[in-house]
């Protein structure tokens, strides 16, 4: 029993000195390894901090990016709208017409409150900007393109000189007539005297005749020309002045003799 306690207590001993003589003879090494372990987890937990500042980085980069973009885009608005307004003052409309400037934001056929309106466009400016029903609406060189039918408070409704409901006094070479929407952005020149000569491409433009609008507004030119035996009066089609795929920014005319009624 003794002997076996005795066995067993050298044997221990000669454990630790054998595991001290390795840490002795091998003690660089470890340190060196776990030294490399230590460097290599500190490694890692840097790039991943590096990582997340980069990505916080591009973040805050992105939404600068878009803020400048938006600022520009808006700078972009006001230089279009400063070119339309210098438009205006060039031909003297600012003296001849009290304006308000606005954008189209719907166009042609579309679909409001459920019903269906043609020959029309919506523009951003409603009874908040001035606007009231029956006010002419023009492009900068003076084309008359309709007048508001419909108003709202930041918005309103402009039928255009094509549509159905329209009948505008006009001048023809000197001489009256009435120009008549047809729908589908299409006109008639109506009442025109047959006993007159006519010719292709006649300059339509607003009489002084009209209650609403101004005289001297471009309507557009004379195309077709219609001289039946069994009418009185000679027919023609009316090719607007106003491009509506390119219609964009508009002109309403504030009308005092409607603000009055």
């Amino acid at each position: 029993m003794i002997h076996n306690l005795i066995k067993k207590r050298l044997i221990f001993w000669a454990v630790l000195l054998i595991i001290f003589a390795v840490l002795v003879i091998f003690s660089s090494q470890i340190k060196s390894f776990f030294y490399n372990q230590s460097i290599n987890l500190q490694t890692m937990f840097w790039h991943s901090g590096q990582s997340l500042k980069t990505d916080e980085r591009i973040k805050e980069l992105t939404q600068e990016n878009q803020k400048l973009l938006s600022q520009l885009a808006n700078l972009e608005e006001i230089k279009e709208e400063n070119r339309f307004l210098r438009q205006a003052l060039d031909l003297g409309m600012d003296k001849e017409f009290d304006l308000i400037l606005a954008q189209a934001t719907a166009k042609n056929v579309f679909t409001f409150q459920g019903i269906v309106f043609e020959d029309s466009i919506l523009i951003n400016k409603g009874k908040n900007d001035g606007v009231r029903k029956d006010f002419p609406v023009i492009l900068a060189d003076k084309i008359l393109i309709g007048k508001v039918a419909d108003v709202y408070d930041s918005f309103s409704r402009v039928a255009l000189i094509t549509n159905k409901d329209s009948a505008i006094d006009v001048e023809v070479q000197g001489l009256f007539a009435l120009a008549k929407g047809q729908g589908n952005l299409k006109m008639i020149l109506d009442l025109f005297p047959k006993d007159k000569e006519l010719n292709e491409g006649a300059l339509v433009c607003t009489s002084a005749l009209g209650g609403i609008y101004p005289s001297g507004l471009v309507v557009g030119q004379v195309r077709n020309i219609k001289k039946l035996d069994n009418e009185a009066f000679i027919r023609a089609d009316i090719e607007p002045a106003f491009n509506l795929s390119q219609l964009d920014r508009v002109f309403v005319i504030k009308t005092a003799k409607i603000i009055n009624d």
